[in-house]
């Protein structure tokens, strides 16, 4: 095959744009550090309970709450609970406390992927619902792949899953037209590669 140092430089670069287009939500431990909002102004919420302090079947996330608020899902609480956000996300954390193997947390996008996560599966350090124990964690979304609600589940059934201090994202500019930038170079590489005449020695 003959190939030009034109024709290589965009078959790179669509290949990196193909890579990085891959639709997937990623679930890690930690936190960006971006300012709290508070948990209704997320969207709407349906499911769970809206608390300002101990209750004797959900308590407080460790380390200090956004707002004095966490949401608890429960037999008490009501679970599940599910906010349905405002705007669709391309990041999203929050405080997780307590962390059960019960606990679970369903995030859904626009194109219609559901992604599971648990305590276990994120790697806590605890997963025994000490209610000494919180982590952040965050969720992060690439390939056009954003975050449109998220659903807290406790089951079976027990004391609680409490969350609090979420912080969010939206697509920015810059994301949009690399994206797009991506998907010109994919589509000019395609044209190229039926264009060129394959010769053999």
């Amino acid at each position: 095959m003959k190939f030009t140092v034109a024709s290589s430089a965009a078959i790179a670069l669509s290949m990196m744009a193909a890579s990085g287009a891959h639709a997937v939500v990623v679930g890690s431990l930690g936190s960006s550090g971006s300012p709290f909002v508070t948990i209704d102004s997320l969207g709407t919420r349906s499911g769970g309970t809206i608390y300002t302090s101990d209750q004797p079947f959900a308590d407080i996330p460790k380390g200090g709450v956004y707002n004095n608020q966490f949401l608890a899902v429960g037999q008490t609480a009501g679970s599940p609970s599910i906010i349905t956000f405002a705007n669709a996300l391309n990041y999203l954390s929050f405080l997780w406390g307590s962390p059960d193997t019960y606990n679970q947390l369903t995030l859904t996008t626009n194109l219609g992927n559901t992604f599971n996560f648990t305590p276990q599966g994120l790697n806590f350090a605890v997963t025994d619902g000490n209610q000494s124990f919180s982590q952040y964690v965050q969720f992060k979304t690439a390939g056009g792949e954003l975050i449109t609600s998220a659903k807290f589940d406790a089951t079976p059934l027990k004391d609680a899953f409490e969350v609090a201090n979420f912080s969010t994202g939206v697509p920015e500019p810059a994301s949009w037209a690399l994206l797009i930038l991506g998907v010109g170079f994919t589509g000019a590489a395609l044209r190229r590669r039926r264009s060129v005449s394959v010769k053999y020695a």
